[in-house]
């Protein structure tokens, strides 16, 4: 279950409505909508706050392997998917050999599902740059699973 069903589920299951829960959050009901459905990720306070709201662990609601398949499944080999422990291994191994700001950049999209924008404010560079950043990232990723 994707992390958006998995926030309607247990907002249903908590008898909340998506506005009980945007209050709770301090967050607006659209965005509680835009999570559910899929077109935005919360971020992991998001994440850590709803936990709390919802009396679960926060790996019950969000899980790095969905926000790894979404963005990055042309970049990770198939046989990955199914070896959560080999892909930590790789990964740990790949996030070595980039530069300090690069696997911060990386592990903040990629691990703590923050925005872009957010991102991009925390390093005071453009958006645009987060995403080059991220882009050439991928591309060293898919490299670097090839090169073995």
């Amino acid at each position: 279950m994707l992390t958006g069903q998995k926030i309607a589920s247990l907002r249903t299951e908590a008898d909340l409505t998506q506005e009980q829960l945007a209050e709770k959050l301090y967050v607006t009901r659209e965005l509680v909508s835009k999570w559910e459905t899929g077109k935005r990720n919360p971020n992991y306070k998001m994440i850590l706050k709803m936990a709390e709201i919802f009396n679960v662990k926060a790996e019950d609601i969000f899980n790095l392997n969905d926000t790894l398949s979404e963005e990055l499944s042309e970049y990770i080999p198939d046989e990955y998917n199914e070896k959560t422990d080999d892909l930590s291994v790789v990964l740990n191994m790949f996030l070595g050999t980039l530069s300090k700001r690069d696997r911060s950049i990386f592990i903040r999209r990629y691990y703590f599902s923050e925005d872009i924008p957010d991102i991009a404010d925390k390093y005071e560079i453009r958006e645009g740059n987060v995403r080059i950043i991220l882009m050439r990232t991928r591309r060293k990723l898919k490299k670097y699973f090839k090169e073995g």
